[in-house]
């Protein structure tokens, strides 16, 4: 509502600015209304939302479960600081053990022109306008032109191309003696290689021979696997072994063990049971009826949330199919209207069997009404259906509500234009008056005055 400019009457002597703000006030009855209006939608707006929020943190961790990946987890360990053992999801994670000594470390093939030399890395090493890589494991042979043949020059230029797979050095083996050494930029025997084109510095002998990391498995018919670089993958399925020293002979074989990530699983699990009893919270939070002197939800009494509730503990007392009940694996629905997880329980359902444990969460068949049964199943579907944008239930709530709220406060500007054209209406109307009163003043005191000079 609009206000201001004062008016307040020098000859009527009333103050009718407070007279104007009164009758504005009425006159804003209907605006402010509307204001109030605004105010509780935008309540009922932030309690969809906030709920809607909880709703997308259940089906994160709903979806968590639902990736196959996840219940293939493993965990490995090795006996050795020197192996480290990782595993990976992507596939039936194997468990199991094996025990291996790290015969050698992978090495790249390094060649040095041991021959001859030059004073100065400014000098010549080559008459040729070229020189050739050739790696003897695949015969490719890959060509470099050479404009500057000094020593500095032709390292350079090695260096500079990135297609060699090769990098260079200028080594002083003594003082005024420099040479060149040559490296693979990988490991394994299959970075071997040959150089020509150098004819300056004599004949080029490898330093350090290309060779693969080797693992000896086992003892009485103990077998070897090699690998080019010290990274083996599938030694066993899922499993990546990385080998950072040789195993010294006076060391004991090194183990490292795989074994069901149950703990990792049973975690995603307790994370879904607390997204969906945050979720229960937050809709009985937004929806609770007065009691007494304790206040209302903004959603107080709303059908359509108390029915999500509800499908989110019929997602558990509804079961796993023909599976039957989910307290088998641990989880329950309380007489309070939450879940509860028993950890102890899941671990050894898992452990017993792990494949018809995940069908409790992740069916392997269709129900009659096309969906599965599977908690996990369950839980994703009825959060998606609630949370989806633009079609999901809580979205369109939420759209509708602040749809609402413009229309609202498009109404409550056009009442703004209202109020200032009556108040501009009322102060001219008083305006009037005063004047109106001023000249009736001044009738009177002319009146006066000549009937003062009759007496």
């Amino acid at each position: 509502m609009v206000t201001g400019g004062s008016v307040d009457g020098l000859v009527s002597g009333m103050q009718t600015s407070s007279v104007i703000a009164s009758l504005m006030q009425v006159e804003a009855a209907p605006q402010t209304a509307l204001k109030k209006k605004v105010s509780v939608q935008q309540q009922v707006v932030s309690s969809y939302q906030s709920i809607n929020t909880k709703m997308g943190s259940l089906l994160t961790a709903a979806k968590a479960l639902a990736d196959p990946t996840a219940w293939k987890a493993a965990t490995a360990t090795s006996s050795s600081s020197s192996v480290l053992a990782t595993t990976s999801a992507t596939g039936g994670n194997q468990s199991g053990s094996v025990s291996f000594r790290v015969k050698q470390l992978a090495a790249s093939e390094s060649r040095v022109f041991s021959g001859g030399s030059v004073a100065e890395t400014s000098d010549s090493i080559t008459s040729a306008s070229n020189i050739s890589i050739t790696n003897t494991a695949t015969g490719e042979v890959k060509n470099l032109p050479i404009t500057d043949i000094s020593l500095k020059g032709v390292v350079d230029a090695i260096n500079g191309s990135s297609d060699l797979g090769v990098k260079a050095s200028a080594i002083q083996t003594a003082p005024g003696k420099y040479t060149l050494q040559v490296t693979s930029a990988q490991t394994g025997a299959a970075s071997a290689f040959t150089i020509d084109g150098i004819d300056g510095l004599g004949t080029d002998v490898a330093a350090t021979e290309g060779s693969d990391a080797i693992l000896t498995v086992g003892t009485t018919n103990a077998f070897e696997i090699s690998s080019s670089s010290n990274t083996f993958k599938g030694v066993m399925e899922g499993l990546t072994i990385t080998a950072k020293a040789k195993t010294a002979d006076t060391e004991p074989p090194i183990t490292v063990d795989v074994s069901s990530d149950t703990d990792g699983i049973a975690t995603k699990v307790q994370a879904m049971v607390d997204a969906a009893n945050s979720a229960l919270s937050e809709i009985n939070t937004q929806t609770r009826n007065q009691n007494g002197s304790v206040p209302g939800g903004p959603l107080a009494g709303n059908s359509s949330m108390q029915q999500l509730a509800s499908s989110i503990m019929q997602t558990v007392s509804g079961g796993a199919g023909s599976l039957g009940s989910l307290k088998d694996v641990g989880i329950e629905l309380t007489r309070d209207g939450t879940l509860t997880f028993d950890k102890t329980k899941f671990t050894s359902a898992i452990n017993a069997d792990p494949a018809k444990t995940q069908s409790y969460f992740n069916a392997t068949t269709t129900n009659a009404t096309g969906g599965k049964d599977g908690l996990v199943d369950k839980m994703a579907a009825m959060a998606d259906k609630a949370t989806q944008v633009n079609t999901g239930t809580l979205s369109q709530l939420i759209t509708s509500g602040n749809s609402a709220i413009t229309d609202l406060n498009d109404r409550i500007s056009d009442w703004d234009v209202r109020l200032q054209a009556r108040q501009a209406t009322l102060q001219k109307q008083f305006t009037a008056m005063e004047t109106a009163l001023g000249s009736l003043k001044n009738q009177s005191s002319w009146l006066a005055g000549q009937l003062s000079s009759l007496g």
